[in-house]
């Protein structure tokens, strides 16, 4: 349907300035930008690209275009619907179709290849989530135009059997962010320069790392047309990868395998992946390798999440040019024994890469690279190569492709009537209401179905009241939830006999779900009786404020167990109450509960519950307890110039919680008396020479050269010796600990990968929840462990030196995921306080807000943060 005047306007732009004799003509990408795609040097912006995109749209009966929403920073994000004009005039009959096939309940196999009969295979590609892998973005038009011009039985083929789903970029921001860098540096001695912030406003690379959680507004865009509007049968995320070796890599992945994924779908992946390396290697495109580098186990990729939903997910990877400038790499000869690539701190981009080294022709590797010139043109046509391959692939197997799909709907409810596990149940008394409501939100956006008990029943023996939430695993999509709801047991590389696999995993090994949110869910393996409810919302949880007797109200209480108190504490100081943190344990409330007085309290107190879903009273009195005097913080978080995520995903969390705060530049520390303007500085996670160096070398512009220095150094020690509180994430601890006298030490610094390693995994804690940065904490918690640090005391030191805020247990504390060496943890320190003169250092190890996932340790971030201001007082009694 052409509804959007816009587009109506650029077609009717372009027409009026095109030739008479091909006015209906719908130009070449080429003749639209001026210069070939892939061309060196050459870029085309967003802009161009959606006005291309709409072009096409308005000149051509198969295509339709539209926006599926504002990105972050307000770009529009398009997707483009290409087949038949038949196929797109019947779109909504389509949907439905997919819908009933995604959801084949009652549907029986005689209805079941009607609705095939008349469906088409729905392809989802994905291009450029990752922003400096530019070339996909700049394919999509050529694919876009042939689509929609060519009358080969080829294309024609793929019109009639395929509902293609192209999205052209799916971080439109990043697109322009790197296209006008590249721009501004291009034919100057900085064109090798990298880009110095994020290439998403918040998440930069790890966009691909959010698609379970959901954070980010494009990966809901995403989202919704994956499983609430088309459920396509094939996905295709197209990278790019580094330089140095293959050209590309095609699935079938590497070992090991999730055992939640249906053996039919690695099945059709490795099918349709070997289509993708037959269609190469007939077009003797070379460095073609499958099987190896990336692995078939890990949840929070786009391309990864659609295993659990019964959708053949591919990845394709491209080697890199430097953004759209050529490489050059020596070359080799098959088979030759080259030594191993030294790293190098003065490795200089501007000249030609070494030889690569995999030169051996094996199976999953036919035709070796052997080095030359790689340019962006490269990658577009080993792009358009996979991209035509997988369509003609669907349309000639859409039969198979659609029956599988119906029958692993089919399967997987039929698992889920059997039992182990029957479902998931969801108690409604939780530690953090709230976040219970946020974990079954997120999954409810991945297509997971929720009930709710209209009353009381009784589960494996145990009784649960009304109101309780139910997950039924028999329903088409139970593997994403059993995934995403159970621990994870990574297989030990070590012991991995039947196959090989990497020494250390490709990514995050473990991500259960109410293991991060700190969540109670009950893994039920018998079938019960019960009556529910299936929700299309998820209600919120429940503000609870009890009043007082006699109504003469001193103040209001509020419990400290739910997230939701940071954002109600910082709406209260906004507002100017008075806000005070109970240092003791009074009648019914823990220590960290909050005092809230003022004479305007009652109204801002009574707002904040019910919106937030807290559990409050009034008081008469003044508790008997000792206090802290709440006020705003004052925020610094460093941000370097080396596009650092962890600090990306800290300044989302500080807007989402509303805490104000100043972004900290390498010069802004080094100009020091950060101690007038700061109560907190936070320093995200990275290592302390990164901190301290940043990026060096000619080719890096000036202005983005360096780190601190040791200037900076000096200057966050005067800020801590003059009272102010440093927040240290992750590896930037050692930041403190080698440039001042602590009482702590890494006891993981040194230790060699074949003797310990945790690149991902969901560790305990034991936490002690009366020190004020763990107010609200239960006493047994999960720590995302990322390769962090872990702390002793120091020789010499003791435990007066040095207040321990959470510590690991004296035996193996791995509760999902994969770890070697869990000796190294017994008993160690994982967060601690360590005062510094005036002010005091808080070490987080662990990942406490990694990838806004873990929210069950969201708090020991912004606790520290109002603890970084806070005043010991006298409670007032009247």
């Amino acid at each position: 349907m052409k509804r959007a005047t816009a587009r109506v306007l650029v077609a009717l732009v372009w027409l009026a300035l095109a030739l008479p004799a091909r006015a209906q003509r719908i130009p070449s990408p080429e003749e639209f930008a001026g210069f070939r795609m892939g061309t060196d040097k050459q870029l085309l912006r967003w802009e161009k690209i959606v006005e291309y995109f709409y072009l096409v749209d308005q000149l051509s009966d198969r295509v339709e275009v539209r926006q599926l929403g504002k990105t972050t920073m307000g770009n529009p994000m398009i997707l483009a619907t290409i087949s038949s004009p038949a196929n797109l005039a019947r779109q909504e009959e389509l949907k439905a179709i997919q819908r009933q096939l995604a959801h084949p309940y009652d549907l029986k196999e005689t209805a079941a290849r009607e609705l095939m009969r008349e469906g088409k295979v729905v392809v989802f590609i994905q291009c450029n989530i990752h922003s400096t892998e530019i070339g996909s973005s700049q394919m999509a038009l050529e694919v876009l135009h042939r689509l929609a011009t060519e009358k080969s039985p080829f294309v024609q083929n793929i019109l009639d059997n395929v509902v293609f789903l192209l999205l052209p970029s799916a971080n439109p921001d990043g697109q322009v962010m790197v296209v006008d860098w590249y721009n501004q540096n291009v034919g100057t001695e900085y064109e090798a320069s990298p880009l110095p912030w994020l290439y998403h406003k918040y998440v930069g690379h790890d966009n691909n790392r959010d698609a379970f959680m959901l954070t980010q507004v494009e990966s809901r865009f995403i989202t919704r047309v994956l499983y609430e509007e088309w459920y396509p049968q094939v996905f295709l995320d197209e990278h790019q990868m580094g330089s140095s070796g293959p050209r590309i890599f095609v699935p079938p992945f590497m070992n090991p395998i999730n055992p939640n994924v249906d053996p039919v779908i690695w099945a059709e992946v490795g099918w349709l992946g070997f289509m993708l390396n037959t269609a190469l290697n007939e077009q003797g495109f070379e460095g073609v390798i499958s099987d190896s580098i990336y692995t078939s186990w890990w949840q929070g990729g786009f391309r990864a999440t659609g295993w659990w939903h019964n959708i053949a997910s591919l990845l394709t990877e491209v080697a890199s040019a430097r953004i759209a400038s050529p490489i050059e790499q020596e070359k080799t000869e098959l088979w030759k024994q080259l030594p191993p690539v030294e790293p190098s701190e003065e490795f200089d981009p501007r000249k030609p890469l070494p030889a690569p080294r995999d030169t051996v022709p094996r199976n999953n590797y036919p035709r070796p690279w052997l080095g030359g010139t790689w340019r962006l043109r490269n990658i577009v046509d080993y792009e358009l190569a996979v991209t035509y391959a997988l369509l003609d692939a669907s349309a000639n197997g859409r039969v198979r492709l659609l029956e599988n799909f119906y029958r692993l709907g089919r399967k997987a409810i039929e698992a889920g009537k059997n039992g182990n596990p029957y479902a998931w149940v969801f108690p409604p008394d939780q530690h953090d209401p709230a976040t219970l409501v946020k974990l079954l939100e997120t999954l409810k956006l991945g297509g997971v179905e929720i009930h709710r008990a209209d009353r009381g029943f009784t589960a494996d023996g145990k009784e649960y009241p009304g109101g309780t939430f139910v997950i039924l695993m028999a329903q088409p999509f139970r593997a994403y939830a059993k995934d995403l709801l159970e621990k994870q047991e990574h297989p030990d590389p070590r012991r991995y006999e039947a196959g090989r696999m990497r020494d250390r995993p490709y990514d995050v090994t473990g991500w259960t779900l109410p293991l991060q949110m700190g969540v109670q869910a009950v893994q039920v393996n018998k079938p019960f009786e019960v009556e529910l409810t299936r929700l299309d919302k998820i209600p919120a949880a429940p503000g609870i404020l009890a009043r007082a007797a006699r109504r003469k109200v001193h103040g209001y209480l509020i419990r400290p167990e739910t997230n939701n108190r940071i954002i109600a504490t910082n709406r209260l100081l906004k507002a100017g109450a008075e806000v005070y943190w109970l240092r003791e344990e009074v009648p019914g409330y823990p220590a960290g509960a909050i005092l809230v007085r003022g004479s305007a309290a009652s109204a801002q107190v009574q707002q904040v519950v019910n919106e937030l879903a807290l559990t409050a009273q009034e008081t008469e009195q003044a508790p008997a307890a000792s206090a802290l005097r709440l006020r705003m913080p004052r925020v610094g978080l460093y941000q370097p110039w080396t596009a650092n995520m962890d600090e990306g995903w800290t300044r989302w969390l500080l807007e989402q919680y509303e805490f104000p705060y100043t972004t900290l530049r390498n010069a802004d520390i080094k100009a020091g008396k950060l101690a007038e303007k700061f109560d907190a500085i936070i320093f995200p996670d990275m290592n302390a020479r990164q901190i301290l160096r940043g990026r060096q070398g000619e080719w890096i512009r000036p202005e983005y050269r360096g780190g601190i220095g040791e200037d900076g150094v000096a200057a966050v020690r005067e800020f801590v010796r003059a009272g102010g509180t440093l927040l240290l994430l992750g590896d930037s601890s050692e930041l403190a600990l080698e440039n001042m006298a602590l009482p702590l030490r890494n006891v993981l610094k040194g230790v060699r990968a074949s003797e310990f390693s945790c690149p991902g995994s969901l560790l305990k804690i034991l936490v002690d929840t009366t020190h004020p940065v763990a107010y609200g904490m239960p006493a047994e918690a999960t720590a995302n462990f990322v390769d962090s640090p872990a702390f002793d005391l120091a020789p010499g030191f003791s435990y007066t030196d040095a207040k321990v805020i959470a510590r690991y247990p004296a035996t193996n504390p791995l509760q999902s995921g994969w770890i070697r060496g869990p000796e190294h943890l017994y008993d160690r320190i994982a967060a601690a306080e360590v005062s510094y003169e005036k002010g005091r250092i808080v070490f987080l190890g662990f990942r406490a807000q990694f990838r806004a996932q873990p929210h069950n340790t969201f708090k020991l971030l912004f606790n520290a943060l109002h603890y970084a201001a806070a005043q010991p007082v006298s409670l007032p009694q009247r």
